[in-house]
Order: structure tokens, then sequence, then C-alpha cells
């Protein structure tokens, strides 16, 4: 649990998309320690935690990457996993899930205006 806690997670959802061929194009030749602590941020601010996100809405952080459900839903699985991997119990990989599910129309909002 807190921030060491949720530092573990990242650290291993970052392993994950790495290797997972349904997300890692997104990744590509980008900054990806950068994107690691804006995401992380993020995740912790509405997880409830302390957190120092600036970056742009996820609207329009994420409109010209032309994800869908699926991108969403493989970000989700990498992320469950992440989390039961550095020993979260179910219970809390289920929370998490719940709270986070709440953003997928703002990470989608250009895919939903089609």
């Amino acid at each position: 649990g807190g921030l060491e806690g949720m530092m573990a997670v990242m650290d291993r959802q970052f392993e994950c998309i790495e290797r997972d061929k349904r997300l890692n194009m997104f990744f590509e030749g980008t900054k990806m320690q950068a994107i690691k602590r804006s995401v992380t941020d993020y995740l912790i601010m509405t997880l409830g935690g302390p957190s120092d996100y600036i970056g742009r809405p996820l609207s329009q952080a994420h409109a010209v990457l032309q994800i869908t459900d699926y991108h969403f839903d493989c970000f989700m699985q990498d992320l469950q996993r992440a989390m039961r991997d550095v020993g979260s119990d179910g219970e809390t990989v289920d929370e998490a899930t719940v709270v986070l599910e709440l953003i997928r129309k703002k990470v989608l909002q250009v895919h939903y205006s089609k």
C-alpha cells in the first residue's frame, strides 16, 4: 500500500507494457520515464493519494493515439496483473479496477466521438 506500493505496481506495470505487443506500439520512441511518471501521478491522484499530476487532460493526451476499448482493456489487464504480482489482494485489485474504469470515457473521448 501507500506511495511505495504504488511505485512498485507502476514499475511492474511498465515492465508488462514493454512486453505487451497489444500496447507497446503506443510507447515506442517516446520518453518512457516521463510517461511513466505522468501515468503514475495521475493514477495516484485518481485512487485518492497525494499527487503532483500537472499533465494534460486525458482526452487531450490520448487524442492522437487512436486507442479503443480493446487497448484500454489491455492496459487494465496489465495493471491488474502488476498489482497481483506485487502482492495486492483481490479486493484491492477489484477496488482499483472499479475506480479506474471511471476514466475510460476521458481516455477514449476521441474514439467515442467518431
